[in-house]
């Protein structure tokens, strides 16, 4: 029999002698291990997976900060990746071959889908010829776009599938090839589906169907510009850098090319001489785009990366359990290893004997841990709601996930059971083998090491309470923040009916109809419409010129804005200051007219009323926009989620003046429950139009609690970990403590013979917990107060500092060891004198 099979079998039966051991060893692991494993997947998906095409490191994404003029989309970077398709086309022609090998564009687009009778919204990738080609992509089914797909504005009918979309929708079906579906009412003919596990370039939000780019204006119809149109800046790009060019080369070569297409530019846009030399002096930047388009990970990088540490720390609290436990089950073991040593066996030998033991703990520890592990996975992404832009996340652990659980499931095995394992061999024979136990200086050496453990859990304890509590209480300040809204009895939808080929005027009459109709429901107290909906991070802008108002040179006049139907306000809960709101007489034939926020009021018409006063698209006068009269003012109110700051600048417009109307949210205040009417709601929009899908259905105050979910999610977990930790640092210190009693117990029987009393013993034993507890309290607070700092930017209406939460982690800590030091104490105060002088 090999040695280390005998080693197993020892390590075996050793550790199932020892069954509760061995349980909380297991336990305690599978926790630490499973929290690790769970949060590891959802950072290696969102932050750490190469986009799963060919040699990605050689693919980046174009930016360009600086001065835009006309309308630019973002969805990152303030618009510096957002380029015009002509500026596009521009750089594909003079810059392949010499620095790319490809150069492509891309742009998610939302769309309707008609097919076997029934219209489904589906999410729609606008994207180049050469877009498939560039990322080296192959077809799962038929072909992928190639340049000839991309010829000019609205005559590229073709479609290719994502492989998700194809097996949901239509089974996978082979016959899918050359079949109609119906985008947007234009009929478009499949011609492929892409890979499978293919997503796109921006992870959490996979197409389900891609588009040729030159179809713009028809899957996006509320665009304001065409798609020759260089003032129209919507279009990401992204390229793969030739085989061997470095991302700084590849840089310096874009700029020589870059500055004639700027200064063609600026000839059409008749900028000023200082505009003219800001915009021509732009640069054009690379940056590395492996993991794709970082969209979703600007949002989910940081709390991810806190509940990694967070997770991380309670392991070490785990470890440092453990660690302490096996000291004290190594001291118990010592006559074992003394007899063993004494009978010839190595020091080595028993070192890795112990450490096998530490390793099938461990082992079984990281079985638990996956297992749990793939339980809190899907528990979280089952959790996340569907309009949190974070589809596709798997909730199986892959290879990747599982080496990482094995790796720590080792590397634990070795921080928990190494020092135990050196500390238990390192025996007095002569004492030990007399039966008189360990030496008096090995045995305060092993209480000395176990001190230092339980000093190491309460500080990182401390830590983690500390975290936990602003998250809790960020949390709770989010969830009662003043919204300037009143979101309870208010049922939302959303429709879009430009997606299935109504025009401006045939969706604003959609929405009178609709809305009359709603209004006459029974339970119904008012309805109204918004362009933009409210509370779903979404917003538009646009710069403004107030009448009467002095600007300086480079005045910022930026503002939000929305078209509204009559009766929002109402609706939404939002005081009227003064004026009216729009009315069923503002149509696109009357007077252009506008309902500016008191933050609008106050900035730019301090001192006189702005009612009958206008303000003018654009800044400065030179633009042909129709002045619009201001006929109200409201309240200002927060638009984007409960973390958004409530004086900004907002003027609303009525729908029935917006050209370009296409889609709109619907609000509707309801008497009671307003859920119950969302069957009602439903069928009343299908009797309009069946062909229309109903969208994003629930209640005001369920979108607001979708729009902070983030912010729960650490929060929950946060604060779950902390109690964890805080359970297991219980744990240890009774552990330590119980320790000491034991084998002080001959001591506190001779004090209690020679007169002390139960007080004083009581205060000897809870004094020791009490100093471990303050000394890793002060230095977890201390870690916790310089740490704070890079979460600040998380926190909402706390500081990093705060010190209302820090003294709630000085109070639970001395609750949490109080209750662990108490039981020892007790038991050391009921000690019998005459039991524990003949105590061994």
């Amino acid at each position: 029999m090999s040695t280390l099979t005998q080693d197993v079998k020892y390590a075996v039966r050793m550790l199932t002698k020892s069954p509760a051991f061995t349980i909380i060893a297991i336990l305690t692991l599978a926790l630490g291990i499973g929290a690790n494993t769970a949060i590891f997947s959802l950072t290696d998906q969102v932050l750490l997976r190469n986009l799963p095409v060919p040699n990605p490191e050689q693919l980046v994404v174009l930016r360009s900060p600086g001065p835009h003029h006309g309308h630019t989309w973002a969805d990152i970077d303030g618009g510096a990746q957002s380029f015009s398709y002509p500026m596009y086309k521009d750089l594909r022609e003079r810059t392949t071959g010499t620095v790319f090998s490809g150069l492509m564009a891309t742009r998610l687009v939302d769309v309707s889908v008609s097919t076997n009778g029934s219209t489904k919204s589906a999410q729609g990738d606008l994207v180049s010829g050469n877009f498939f080609q560039t990322l080296e992509a192959q077809p799962a089914l038929g072909r992928l776009f190639t340049p000839a797909d991309e010829t000019a504005p609205g005559a590229n009918t073709v479609a290719v599938l994502s492989y998700g979309y194809w097996s949901r929708q239509f089974g996978a079906d082979p016959s899918i090839l050359n079949r109609t579906l119906v985008v947007n009412s234009i009929p478009f003919t499949v011609v492929g589906v892409a890979p499978k596990g293919f997503y796109g370039v921006e992870f959490g939000t996979p197409p389900d169907i891609y588009i040729p780019v030159t179809m713009k204006e028809q899957m996006a119809p509320n665009s304001l510009q065409k798609l020759e149109e260089r003032t129209d800046h919507w279009l990401p790009i992204m390229g793969r850098l030739l085989p061997g060019m470095s991302l700084a080369r590849a840089q310096a070569a874009l700029q020589p090319i870059y500055a004639p297409i700027l200064q063609n530019e600026a000839k059409l846009l008749k900028l000023s001489a200082n505009d003219l030399n800001r915009y021509t002096s732009k640069k054009l930047l690379l940056a590395g785009a492996a993991h794709g388009r970082l969209v979703l990970q600007g949002d989910a990088q940081e709390p991810l990366l806190v509940l990694m540490s967070m997770v991380a720390l309670v392991l070490l609290i785990a470890c440092a359990n453990l660690a302490g436990l096996l000291v004290a089950r190594g001291e118990a073991r010592q006559r074992e290893m003394a007899v063993r040593l004494a009978l010839g066996a190595g020091r080595t030998r028993l070192v890795r004997q112990l450490l096998t033991e530490s390793l099938l703990v461990g082992i079984a520890g990281g079985a638990a841990g996956i297992a749990f592990a793939s339980w809190s996975l899907n528990a979280m992404v089952g959790a996340i709601p569907p309009g949190q832009g974070i589809a596709g996340l798997a909730t199986g652990l892959d290879w990747r996930v599982l080496w990482f659980a094995i790796a720590l499931t080792l590397g634990t095995s070795i921080l928990f059971g190494l020092a135990p394992a050196m500390r238990s061999t390192r025996v007095d024979l002569h004492s030990t083998l007399k039966d008189q136990g360990s030496s008096v200086s090995e045995g305060r050496s092993n209480i000395r090491l176990r001190k230092v453990l339980i000093v190491a859990q309460v500080a990182l304890t401390a830590v983690l309470l500390a975290g936990a509590g602003l998250f809790a209480r960020t949390l709770a300040n989010l969830e009662h923040a003043s919204l300037g809204v009143q979101t309870s009895a208010v049922l939302q939808f959303a429709v879009a009916p430009g997606l299935i080929g109504d025009s401006a005027a045939q969706t604003q009459q959609f929405a009178d109809t609709a809305r009359r109709q709603i209004a006459a429901l029974p339970g119904v107290r008012s309805v109204s419409v918004s362009a933009v909906p409210i509370f779903a991070n979404d917003d538009s802008g646009m710069n403004i010129t107030p009448e009467g108002y002095a600007m300086h040179a480079g005045e910022n006049t930026d503002v939000l804005d929305t078209y509204i139907g009559p009766n929002y306000f109402s609706t939404m809960g939002i005081p009227l200051i003064s004026g009216r709101e729009f009315s069923d007489a503002d149509t696109e034939a009357s007077t252009k007219v506008c309902i500016i926020n008191e933050k609008v009021a106050q900035k730019y018409f301090a001192g006189r009323s702005p009612i009958g006063l206008h303000v003018t698209r654009g800044a400065g006068n030179s633009n042909a926009s129709p002045p619009m009269e201001i006929v109200g003012v409201v309240a200002d109110s927060k638009w984007d989620s409960p973390r958004s700051d409530a004086h900004v600048p907002f003027v609303y417009m009525p729908y029935s003046q917006d050209p370009n109307l296409r889609s709109m949210a619907f609000y509707v205040r309801a008497e009671r429950d307003p859920a119950g009417m969302a069957a009602t709601l439903h069928s009343t929009i299908q009797r309009l139009d069946p062909n229309l899908p109903v969208n994003d259905m629930r209640t005001l105050d369920a979108q607001v609690s979708e729009s902070i979910f983030t912010d729960k999610l650490v929060s929950t977990l946060s604060v779950s970990l902390a109690l964890l930790a805080a359970l297991m640092a219980a744990l240890g210190l009774y552990g330590v403590l119980a320790y000491v009693v034991a084998r002080r117990t001959r001591e506190i029987g001779i004090r209690m013979a020679l007169g002390g009393q139960r007080a004083d013993i009581l205060r000897m034993v809870l004094g020791q917990g009490a100093r471990l507890t303050i000394i890793g309290g002060a230095i977890g607070i201390a870690v916790a107060l310089g740490a704070s700092q890079f979460v600040a930017s998380l926190l909402y209406g706390v500081t990093a500092r705060d010190p209302l939460t820090f003294a709630g982690v000085v109070i639970l800590l001395a609750i949490v060891a109080g209750a662990a030091c108490y039981l020892p104490a007790r038991r050391a105060t009921r000690v019998d004198p005459m039991v524990a002088l003949r105590y061994e």
